[in-house]
């Protein structure tokens, strides 16, 4: 039997749900029926190590470096080659010549045709596999775009490529569909995300986590960024305290990345260090999370939510913002979906911390929660074998 050659292209690997999706994708799909590659735009981060044997990471060219980064970044690094890269790619994306740049930097890459091509990330790397020469070629949707449009600089270059994939998939039904309101595309479909259940089950029994007791532990874990929305967590629990309502509250926050800086302040301002504990990135978040009482999504806008499935796995009851897809992957049963904003926030977080019965009944409806993934499982396979 021929195996089929299959690549997914990233543009780097960071702490992040797609990097945690796609080694999960890996590890449970049947990869001894296919040659797998990763192309990784930007060799950055440290994730995307935990992969099968077999499956091969090809690292872009000095062309993408600054592909994962903003103008703003990239100057504010002072680098000058960095910058000249940047204002480069700028220019080629502007003008709509960054096709004939592509395929000259993937004949560098790669030494051999692909059967399929998938764009496992929104933005550039659909413009790399676009102006590819794989034989198929499918787009992973992870981003709500009415809250965030990646492409929005460079509309017109991007309708003129989407037009070249096989198929676009939503990783979910509201993601899809808040896509398809920016640009008009024929074939698409919904894979929704796996979770490796077991993986996660055995990871927080890795270390054994003790809090007080007495306390109501709370916690977060994610990229400090602003769509996570921590530093709105943070004035929300600063109007808590300030009306006593956090008495007995312990707030943890896991993660961290460009707004680290920001929250940690906002902590100092509010003098809420004995409440609200930055403890920074953790590569594993499990036993933390298994240990506490609820778990905060406090994003503006998060697509899928993995760390929220994650937290249900685990047994934890979830307080979540109304954000894209929460109400295809959460119900009333498991937690709460309240307003998105820090009003909602509020409301939320007061009524946790006055109600453990409340809690005491989620974590009850919790010990029959499954995430099954096989369906998902056959559809990608499906998707790979087309």
């Amino acid at each position: 039997m021929i195996k089929k050659n299959i690549l997914f292209v990233v543009d780097e690997k960071r702490m992040g749900g797609v990097s945690v999706l796609l080694e999960d994708i890996l590890n449970n799909i049947n990869v001894d029926k296919y040659n797998i590659d990763i192309a990784v735009l930007h060799n950055a981060g440290d994730y995307l190590n935990n992969l099968p044997k077999n499956v091969n990471i090809i690292y872009g060219t000095s062309f993408f470096d600054a592909v994962d980064l903003t103008l703003k970044e990239v100057i504010k690094s002072k680098n000058l080659k960095l910058i000249y890269s940047k204002l480069r790619l700028i220019y080629l994306m502007k003008t709509k010549n960054i096709g004939k740049k592509i395929i000259k930097e993937r004949n560098k890459m790669f030494s051999k045709k692909y059967d399929v091509e998938i764009a496992f990330k929104d933005g550039f790397c659909a413009l790399f596999t676009a102006y590819g020469n794989s034989i198929k070629k499918y787009h992973w949707l992870h981003t709500d775009y009415s809250m965030y449009d990646c492409t929005e600089n460079y509309h017109d270059l991007f309708e003129s490529i989407f037009p070249k994939f096989d198929k676009i998939i939503g990783i979910s039904n509201s993601v899809l569909e808040r896509f398809l309101e920016k640009y008009k595309v024929k074939k698409t479909d919904v894979i929704f995300n796996i979770i490796d259940s077991n993986k996660i089950i055995s990871k927080s029994k890795e270390e054994n986590i003790k809090y007080d007791k007495d306390k109501i532990n709370l916690i977060s874990v994610g990229r400090i960024h602003n769509m996570k929305g921590y530093d709105r967590l943070v004035d929300v629990l600063n109007e808590l305290n300030i009306d006593k309502k956090l008495d007995n509250v312990v707030v943890r926050l896991i993660g961290d990345g460009p707004d680290f800086e920001l929250v940690k302040n906002k902590v100092e301002e509010y003098k809420l260090n004995d409440k609200v504990i930055l403890m920074g990135r953790k590569t594993n978040p499990f036993p933390y999370v298994s240990s506490s009482d609820c778990f905060l999504m406090c994003s503006r806008y998060e697509p899928f939510g993995l760390v929220v499935l994650e937290s249900l796995i685990l047994g934890i009851p979830v307080l979540s913002c109304d954000v894209a897809s929460i109400k295809e992957i959460m119900n009333s049963k498991y937690g709460m979906i309240v307003e998105n904003s820090n009003k909602g926030l509020y409301d939320g977080i007061l009524k946790v911390v006055n109600d453990m019965k409340m809690l005491n009944k989620y974590k009850e409806n919790l010990k029959s929660y499954k995430y099954d993934i096989n369906k998902i499982l056959e559809s990608i396979e499906d998707l790979l074998d087309e």
